[in-house]
């Protein structure tokens, strides 16, 4: 069970490549529909989907094993899946929820993303720890911070939604030594059983 600073120092090679790539997954994406004269809000998810095609290829092309993860029945939940160093991290696209924080999606009906929720191994044979790093963009521009989460457990319902821990990942932390992160707490951690 990885804490927030273990996860970030093992990432940490993955930040700068990860910021840059949902960077120019969304200048694709913006060029797409600017050159068409489409409307984002005609089809969100044709925007979306863009960015992340062309975000996976920058990931793959520096040499990180990445690969889109879609579910047809859930065009939402569609993101890229990274794996490094025993991590599995879905990173997707979120939404604000109605305080203004980061919405953290719940797993909805899909056995699949149900289990890599609750933590079962997300490469066949090999044990992982599953992250979900969310981003959010502004106008096609990428947030800054992405947050990082460490899921327990979930379905369709929020009510149902089981996290470990979530903090964020801002891009100046790409500049820093991995073990300084280590010792990195997060924004919030689930309280511990006695």
């Amino acid at each position: 069970m990885a804490s927030y600073g273990r996860a970030l120092s093992a990432l940490h090679p993955t930040f700068a490549t990860i910021f840059r790539s949902l960077e120019e997954g969304l200048e694709e994406a913006q060029r797409y529909h600017t050159e068409r004269m489409y409307k984002r809000s005609d089809d969100p998810h044709l925007f979306l989907h863009l960015a992340r095609r062309r975000a996976c290829a920058v990931l793959e092309e520096a040499g990180l094993s990445a690969r889109l993860v879609d579910d047809s029945a859930a065009l939402n939940m569609s993101g890229i899946q990274i794996h490094h160093q025993g991590f599995a991290v879905r990173v997707l696209h979120t939404q604000r929820g109605g305080a203004g924080d980061v919405e953290v999606p719940v797993p909805g009906l899909s056995k699949p993303r149900q289990d890599f929720w609750r933590q079962a191994s997300a490469i066949p044979g090999l044990d992982t720890d599953n992250l979900l790093l969310l981003w959010l963009d502004d106008g096609g521009l990428l947030a800054d911070p992405m947050i990082l989460i460490r899921p327990l457990g979930g379905d369709s319902s929020r009510a149902n939604l089981q996290l470990e821990w979530r903090g964020k990942i801002f891009r100046e932390m790409a500049k820093l030594r991995a073990e300084d992160l280590v010792d990195l707490e997060p924004d919030w951690q689930a309280e511990r059983l006695a």
